[in-house]
């Protein structure tokens, strides 16, 4: 499994994994966290690779490639798709840490992967020819830390007494963090996505990489991986990875409506519910919708990469117009369950049920806040009427 992937390659791994992980979906549910096999399938398959540099034995594939995989992954159980799409994306993030840290990450142990937190923390202190120090903070929202070697931490570094913080990831060994059991959420239930804990921690410069230049793309990581993949910001590219969970768990609830439509009867008059024309045109909608979903997305990461590799960067108004589709899909996701659970009948609602899973599941990965639809719509809007760049959050 060392070698690297094509992109049609590791999307057939992770449709072969499909009916796996589909087995495993209630375990994860119920663990919390991805099951350690899971985890190891996934491992062993190399997808973990696909966005690592070549240099690391990695395969450096596309934003196309990491959608048709996520997607995959996904249709098979929710919160492995959405646990594999982040850590996946941070393997993306460690390619652009000075090439010091990713060589002390991937020399050591080239299937290694790291979780990240930007909620929470505490600023860390200087410690001169040392780094930095956190004394003790607590940041939320770490999927996969479970499972991973090293841990982001995103932390707002003091520059001056009256500007804002200098917004920073700070990269530890993931056993010096303590994992905080608080991951109760209904949807995305197996992504352990638990809040880390971080206490006397010191940071050599080394490991430290400045948000600003993930936005910008300036990452000092381009000086060592020069693929097009490498000088991507932050906004047009990342939302892939945050978005792909959405169309591949519409795709399942989609899947297992059909599936269940064509045994039902209605519990009345035990007519087939496949006889129900309402029930016919619900289906027609919801598919029309993931299909216009799946587009969006793709047509984004279309147009980033296609930018970079023309320009060697991605145009504002791309990047703009971008978040808006990106946000706008998920939406259209979750506009498609919503209307295959509501036709799908009381018996949907029981624990075992896929559909109403799906349900929880695609809410919970548009309540991420970089897939915020207001904020995407009002942000192109600004840009729209020259107020703004389109690119603020907030």
């Amino acid at each position: 499994m060392g070698s690297a992937l094509t992109g049609p390659e590791a999307v057939e791994r992770a449709r072969r994994l499909v009916p796996v992980l589909a087995e495993r979906a209630a375990k994860a549910e119920a663990l919390r966290r991805l099951p350690d096999e899971t985890f190891a399938d996934l491992v062993a398959s190399g997808l973990f690779r696909i966005i690592q540099p070549r240099r690391f034995g990695g395969s450096e594939l596309g934003l196309l490639d990491a959608y048709g995989v996520i997607n995959q992954l996904s249709r098979g159980c929710e919160s492995t798709g959405w646990t594999y799409a982040l850590l996946t994306s941070h393997q993306w993030f460690l390619s652009l840490f000075p090439d010091q840290a990713q060589r002390e990450v991937w020399e050591a142990d080239p299937d290694a992967v790291m979780s990240t937190s930007f909620s929470g923390g505490v600023p860390p202190a200087p410690q001169p020819g040392r780094g930095w120090r956190i004394g003790e903070g607590t940041w939320r929202f770490s999927t996969g830390v479970h499972h991973v070697s090293w841990v982001a931490l995103l932390c707002p570094v003091v520059v001056s007494d009256d500007g804002p913080p200098d917004m920073r990831f700070l990269l530890v060994p993931r056993p010096e963090v303590e994992i905080i059991e608080d991951w109760r959420a209904a949807g995305l239930a197996g992504s352990g996505s638990c809040s880390v804990l971080a206490r006397d921690v010191i940071v050599p410069a080394h490991r430290v990489l400045r948000l600003a230049d993930v936005l910008a793309a300036t990452s000092p990581g381009r000086e060592v991986n020069h693929g097009p993949l490498y000088k991507l910001p932050l906004v047009g590219s990342w939302q892939v990875f945050l978005t792909a969970p959405a169309t591949g768990i519409a795709r399942a609830a989609m899947d297992a409506w059909i599936a269940r439509t064509k045994s039902r009867v209605h519990p009345y008059t035990r007519a087939p519910v496949t006889s129900d024309p309402a029930g016919l045109a619900h289906l027609g909608s919801a598919a029309a919708r993931i299909e216009a979903g799946e587009t969006l997305i793709q047509q984004v990461a279309r147009r980033v990469t296609a930018d970079v590799e023309s320009t060697g960067g991605v145009a504002e108004e791309t990047r703009a117009r971008g978040r808006r589709d990106y946000a706008f899909a998920v939406r259209l996701c979750v506009e498609a369950v919503e209307e295959l659970f509501l036709a799908a009948g009381a018996s949907a609602l029981d624990e075992s049920s896929v559909i109403q899973r799906c349900w929880r599941d695609v809410h919970a990965v548009a309540q991420h806040q970089a897939n915020g639809l207001d904020v995407a719509l009002r942000s192109w809007g600004e840009r729209a009427l020259g107020l703004g760049d389109g690119l603020r959050f907030g």
